[in-house]
């Protein structure tokens, strides 16, 4: 889930119009002297343990059980730096316009949130950018275990005879 998080979050700051690739390190992040600048940081992934199950049918038809063993939540900041507020609004805004929300993940809808969004100066930050805006983005999934059903043709069966009583006759 994480590899898949990160790079759907690259994807779409390339996409809104980020012209140099994007960091994915807070020390390579820091080391920079670009002021056109993205970036996508692991945050934090809270894990809590769970235990609800589904029902579904997989694609030949069999009924199958999933049950969700733990709850699944990753935290990513997305930074977009630039010369001016304008251009980088211009591409906050297509990066938000862009992200879906949620995506598939081996079988697994997992819901995309924006969190928060806060905007620096230069002055409070170390990036060379005039200006930049930091995006929390969370990724909500979890981890899955599915089982078969058991099959009815592998019961045994035993017969019991019925036995009928009379009132001493």
């Amino acid at each position: 889930m994480y590899a898949e998080s990160k790079r759907y979050l690259l994807d779409k700051l390339k996409a809104a119009g980020l012209k140099s690739n994007p960091y994915t390190s807070e020390k390579a992040l820091e080391k920079s002297l670009e002021s056109h600048i993205g970036a996508v940081l692991f945050e934090s992934e809270g894990i809590l343990r769970n235990g609800s199950k589904t029902y579904f049918k997989d694609e030949e038809g069999a009924r199958k059980k999933r049950r969700k063993i733990f709850d699944r939540k990753l935290m990513f900041n997305v930074i977009i730096g630039d010369y001016s507020d304008e251009a980088v609004e211009t591409l906050f805004e297509a990066f938000l316009c862009s992200l879906n929300k949620g995506i598939y993940i081996r079988g697994n809808y997992v819901p995309i949130t924006v969190e928060d969004a806060a905007w620096v100066d230069k002055d409070d930050t170390l990036l060379k950018s005039k200006v930049a805006v930091q995006i929390n983005i969370s990724f909500d999934g979890g981890l899955y275990k599915d089982t078969d059903f058991t099959k009815i043709s592998a019961l045994e069966v035993e017969s019991v005879e019925r036995m009928e009583f009379t009132n001493g006759n």
